[in-house]
């Protein structure tokens, strides 16, 4: 089973990174607003085909706090369509703090490639690091999402507090 770790930075402090990720996950797990068909994608570009489009597969993710390390999540997904026909994930996501106000968010774990040795041989050869690439993706949009939902609670929290200030 392939390993995966990858991290990203993100200009927000890690508790309410935290939060906004818990509220991340378990929107896409219950297909909620703007989560609803949620997919994994990776650019045609990005596997060395002519670059006119993507490929999209809507996944069913399961999450849960790990009780024992502070931030962390446990995940798991497989495709929605076919799972048997694509890798499934399973691993963690984790908020660290890092400098002054910024922290880091890590997804590690392992996906499990489809179709036994056949499987194997088209990730090496035929397509490889598409698995490796959708998680790429998959981080990037979910460190998006936190920084954002984070930066819109900060500027409701400083437009209330410049709203209290001026009535009093």
């Amino acid at each position: 089973m392939p390993q995966i770790r990858l991290a990203r930075p993100l200009r927000v402090p890690a508790e309410s990174a935290a939060t906004a990720l818990s509220e991340l996950l378990n929107a896409i797990a219950a297909q909620e607003g703007m989560w609803r068909g949620f997919a994994l994608h990776v650019s045609l570009g990005e596997v060395h085909l002519p670059d006119v489009g993507y490929v999209a597969v809507p996944i069913t993710l399961t999450t849960a706090k790990d009780e024992t390390q502070p931030r962390t999540f446990d995940i798991t997904f497989v495709a929605t369509n076919l799972p048997s026909a694509f890798p499934a994930f399973t691993g963690k996501m984790t908020l660290e703090p890092a400098g002054m106000g910024e922290s880091t968010l890590s997804l590690t774990g392992s996906y499990e490639m489809p179709m036994q040795i056949f499987g194997r041989f088209l990730d090496a050869a035929l397509m490889p690091r598409v698995a490796q690439r959708s998680l790429e993706n998959f981080i990037d949009e979910i460190a998006a999402a936190c920084v954002a939902r984070v930066d819109k609670r900060e500027a409701e929290f400083a437009r209330y507090h410049f709203y209290v200030q001026t009535l009093r």
